[in-house]
């Protein structure tokens, strides 16, 4: 028996290490693109502020692939899957040879093709342990003003850590609000307000139309305005490496498709991590869910099954949490916008503001910005899909307690 893992994120070594613990002597392969041997990509806005570097971020030690038989093959990139030979192309122009395969080729960030001067030096786009590294490399040669182009998730976390270095950074944002994809507009101007406070500045509703510079970066044009900088970080979200089975059969949407055990369309071939499109928890949505946890317990699921030991996914979690200058702010579930007509208990204080969304007397939403206390509880009643109108009005709480009869076991939602 042969496995091959087909990326080296999350969901690959999990899978690796899942696979190992039912067969310990079969041959598995594992490719990555990367130089690298595993890292933790949540780490890598760490790395801007100094918190973190390039050996803590690494997951494992240099005997890691060792130590579980496998052969790690990096530097190396698949770019195309022949289900019928079970074989894999990869781009030096070999062949290799499967009997069941992972694709776990993971996301790349998106770059808007669109803006003119992204070829100049000083434009960087925030993903990879690469990309961390030029960009830290840059600014220790000098950087005064930087332009963050997004605010979203890592925009966001990067603008926060360039910030603590001292440098000046402005967010330039597409839509009204930042974190549009996690908090309701309400809750996104309290962020707003905190990353103001901390000296970061937010020009939201524009684009950046174009990079300027002799060479170098020195400004950049937005619909009405231009401004000075020095660097430029592309932060915008990423989308699923699907290329390399477009021609292989293999169902895909914005992902690709798996059913329950995170196997595809085709016999003996899986795929898992932020390359898939799968249903979550809460609302039963289908889409791509391109967080770490859920890429880790993917790759687990499909680790068993492929080595013969039936596991089931119960689905993706649509849970974020950042720390913004010392602030948490959790988003857990769906906002109002995908939502739809909903209840709205909210609980604002000097030090927390606290928000869930309801709606049939079950909470499809939590957004705590300042206090994380009972999102654990919460969350458990999401997922449960818990009619929670007998408490309603003690979810809020700070001294919130339930007792154990009174969760029951999972319902139907």
């Amino acid at each position: 028996m042969h496995y091959v893992i087909i990326g080296n994120g999350g969901a690959g070594v999990s899978a690796l290490q899942a696979i190992r613990k039912i067969d310990e002597t079969s041959d598995i392969t594992i490719i990555s693109r990367e130089k690298y041997p595993a890292y933790s990509p949540c780490s890598l806005p760490n790395m801007l502020s100094g918190e973190a570097d390039e050996q803590t971020i690494l997951r494992f030690d240099k005997k890691f692939y060792h130590r579980l038989n496998a052969k790690f093959m990096k530097n190396t990139e698949a770019i195309r899957i022949l289900p019928r030979k079970k074989e894999i192309k990869l781009a030096k122009g070999d062949n290799i040879k499967f009997d069941k395969l992972l694709i776990a080729a993971g996301a790349s960030p998106l770059i808007p093709k669109e803006i003119a001067g992204l070829e100049l030096k000083g434009v960087h786009v925030m993903g990879t342990l690469d990309s961390a590294l030029d960009i830290l490399a840059h600014v220790e040669l000098g950087v005064n003003k930087v332009v963050v182009v997004g605010g979203g998730f890592m925009g966001i976390e990067t603008a926060v850590m360039l910030r603590k270095r001292g440098i000046e950074v402005t967010i330039v944002e597409l839509l009204p609000d930042i974190l549009s994809r996690m908090l309701d507009p309400d809750m996104s101007r309290k962020v707003a307000n905190i990353l103001k406070g901390h000296g970061i500045k937010l020009v939201l509703n524009d684009a950046v139309k174009s990079i300027n510079g002799n060479k170098t970066v020195e400004s950049v044009s937005l619909g009405k305005k231009k401004l000075r900088c020095d660097m430029v970080v592309i932060a915008i979200g990423v989308v699923p490496n699907t290329g390399i089975v477009q021609d292989a059969g293999i169902e895909i949407n914005k992902g690709i498709i798996v059913d329950s055990t995170m196997q595809t369309n085709k016999k003996d071939i899986y795929a898992a991590g932020d390359i898939v499109e799968v249903r979550e928890q809460i609302m039963g949505q289908q889409g791509s869910f391109a967080i770490w946890p859920n890429a880790i317990e993917q790759g687990r699921i499909a680790g068993l099954n492929m080595a013969g030991a039936p596991a089931t996914y119960a689905g993706a979690e649509v849970v974020n949490v950042l720390d913004i200058f010392e602030t948490p702010v959790v988003a857990v579930g769906s906002t109002s916008q995908v939502i739809g007509k909903c209840k709205t208990i909210s609980r604002p204080t000097p030090h927390y503001h606290k928000k869930l969304l309801l709606k049939d007397n079950k909470i499809l939403g939590l957004q705590f910005i300042g206090s994380i206390r009972n999102t654990g509880i919460i969350y458990t009643l999401m997922k449960r899909g818990e009619d929670v109108s007998e408490f309603e009005d003690r979810l809020l709480d700070d001294n919130l307690v339930i007792a154990p009869d009174t969760v029951s076991p999972q319902t139907d939602r």
